[in-house]
């Protein structure tokens, strides 16, 4: 398998590989949060309700694409 190949293939993912992904990026997020001050001063700066607004918006893109996918029939 060339390069170009290799790079033009579908990826899939069950839904317990994304999970664990999220939780690694959630616990890597807060450990930097813990260990690094700039991160931590970086991240604090933002007040919280932005935070909702982006899960918000995130959440309402990912259930439409599930959703989206389970609906097609082939």
């Amino acid at each position: 398998m060339g390069l170009k190949e290799r790079f033009q293939r579908k990826i899939t993912m069950k839904v317990y590989e994304r999970q664990c992904m999220i939780i690694i990026t959630l616990l890597t997020t807060l450990l930097l949060i813990n260990i690094w001050p700039r991160f931590r001063s970086d991240a604090m700066s933002v007040d919280w309700y932005w935070y909702v607004i982006l899960i918000a918006i995130f959440l309402i893109i990912a259930r439409g694409k599930i959703f989206g996918e389970l609906n097609v029939k082939s």
